[in-house]
């Protein structure tokens, strides 16, 4: 069945057609985004979303020939289910950035304070930079943006990056 959605965004005169293409190449879309997630919910979430983005374009779509519009779907189901894997990537990596990696005072000993400081030491003065005013002085991204003059983006891109490269060196190290 149709979704409503669809309809009220493709033109009533285009609705028997832009049916007729997704009851034909939903399950082909399906198909690609599931070979690509293997998670039957998230693959219909991919073609829900290549669907609605055939809707809001249907002028468009309509008037490509049937292979072309196979192809269309195809490529928009295969990069939709990337952008997802990339999503979700980026969610489980965020998770694990946000355990905590800092010791509590009860277990930091000399030799711990030393280490800490050493592998700190060894990031790029950019990366302890981002890290201090972030972590340490507790700036909000769009203040560390103006005091480097960078972009918000850049700012939260930049701090994520430092707090990766900080964790990989603290478990290289053992610290954590």
């Amino acid at each position: 069945m149709l979704p409503i959605i669809y309809m009220s965004i493709v033109e009533d005169e285009d609705i028997p057609a832009f049916k007729k293409i997704y009851e034909k190449y939903k399950d082909k879309a399906y198909m690609t985004a599931f070979d690509i997630l293997g998670d039957s919910a998230l693959a219909e979430d991919c073609v829900s979303e290549v669907f609605l983005s055939i809707a809001k374009n249907f002028k468009k779509v309509n008037i490509l020939k049937p292979y072309e519009i196979v192809r269309y779907i195809v490529i928009s189901s295969k990069n939709r289910a990337y952008d997802i894997v990339r999503k979700e990537r980026k969610y489980k990596e965020h998770e694990l950035l946000n355990e905590d990696i800092y010791p509590d005072d009860n277990s930091l000993s000399e030799i711990n304070i030393a280490l800490w400081k050493e592998v700190i030491k060894g990031l790029k003065p950019t990366d302890r930079d981002i890290l201090y005013l972030k972590l340490i002085k507790g700036y909000d991204y769009k203040d560390i943006s103006q005091m480097l003059g960078i972009s918000n983006a850049a700012a939260k891109q930049r701090f994520w990056e430092a707090k990766k490269k900080l964790l990989k060196k603290l478990k290289e190290e053992g610290v954590v």
